[in-house]
């Protein structure tokens, strides 16, 4: 019995210490700039619009993109932005408005889809910012692959 109990407090022991790396920053492979947020609200919900680009190989094989988002508070999943000039056929923007950690604060996640051939790929990313900013930046924190 000794034993099980000495065991189990080892593991909860080491359990704890672990506990911090879990929560560590991740990585940013490319941040996103955005421009031109404005909001505003009704009884039918709240609605977001901004711009927001990136440069060709912001990522290694990302074709650039500016587009035009807009985006309705939780109401809507993620909703393709529309294209300020012309982009490549293989590939869109998406955002999404969903709730922020804290009540003043909207979140924005943008994804950028492209194909290269058969490959799918997703550059992805979320910010929070106090309602009232007009630029902020959307750092991408995840990028997959379908190959």
């Amino acid at each position: 019995m000794l034993a099980s109990v000495f065991t189990f407090v080892a593991a909860l022991a080491a359990s704890a210490t672990a506990a911090p790396a879990a929560v560590e920053a991740r990585e940013t492979y490319a941040t996103w700039p955005a421009t031109n947020w404005q909001e505003g609200c009704s009884p039918g919900g709240c609605r977001g619009t901004y711009d927001i680009s990136a440069p060709a190989g912001y990522v290694d094989g990302a074709p650039a993109f500016n587009v035009h988002c807009h985006s309705t508070y939780i109401q809507e999943g993620w909703t393709q932005c529309d294209p300020v000039e012309p982009q490549t056929d293989n590939s869109y923007v998406a955002s999404m408005w969903t709730g922020a950690s804290e009540r003043e604060f909207i979140k924005i996640s943008v994804a950028h889809i492209w194909y290269q051939g058969e490959a799918r790929y997703n550059a992805s990313g979320s910010v929070e910012f106090k309602s009232g900013v007009t630029t902020f930046d959307v750092p991408v924190t995840q990028i997959t692959a379908v190959l």
